[in-house]
């Protein structure tokens, strides 16, 4: 079976401009970055929401602590940040199920951005266990000039060690992480349905 992960990540420096590649693990961003003079691997993945951009933002920034409810590879989330449940500061555990591995990490948010057409927020893996890598992740919640509704999310990776780096990218996109992330979302905000196998995914969202 596959599974997916979800991490949350930070894209420093990411501009407002519209990513241009739907459905695609580097849709409009570079596929590596420079960090405080540290080379780190990048992707995103988008699809387009059949909701409002409020109420796509209000679930995947609004209940951020309680993103174990939504996705199967995630066995539980709970809040790390006392009173704080969402915006910069707001902190959160997660156990993942990462191909049968459990994976143990901690997400806090450390920026968020909101305009007319674009709204993102960005958080950073500051603690984990059974995941060698520095990680920053970036949820944008976007609307095109004909009023479409996209979700995207940019992930940026360094192993630990770094030449680990390419090869944990590569594990991550075999078993469509990035895609079933976001499509876990989607599948929510417009059917209901929560903890969806990512092989349901695949007969429904065929690549394009």
């Amino acid at each position: 079976m596959k599974k997916y992960i979800l991490f949350a990540v930070a894209i420093l420096g990411v501009s407002y401009s519209n990513a241009q590649n739907l459905n695609n693990t580097n849709g409009g961003y570079e596929s590596t970055r420079t960090i405080d003079g540290k080379k780190y691997r990048v992707a995103y993945y988008e699809y387009e929401v059949d909701k409002t951009m409020d109420e796509v933002w209000d679930e995947i920034s609004g209940n951020f602590i309680n993103v174990g409810e939504i996705h199967k590879s995630i066995n539980e989330s709970y809040c790390e940040s006392g009173d704080t449940t969402e915006g910069v500061g707001a902190a959160r555990f997660c156990s993942i199920d990462f191909s049968g591995k459990e994976i143990q990490i901690k997400e806090r948010i450390t920026d968020v951005q909101e305009s007319e057409d674009r709204k993102e927020f960005t958080y950073e893996v500051y603690e984990s266990k059974g995941f060698p890598a520095k990680v920053f992740n970036t949820w944008v919640v976007r609307k095109d000039e004909h009023g479409k509704v996209y979700l995207g999310n940019v992930f940026v990776l360094r192993g630990k060690p770094a030449m680990m780096s390419k090869m944990m990218m590569k594990k991550i996109d075999k078993l469509d992480g990035l895609r079933n992330a976001v499509l876990g979302y989607k599948h929510y905000l417009e059917t209901g349905e929560k903890k969806v196998d990512s092989e349901i995914f695949a007969k429904l969202y065929p690549e394009v």
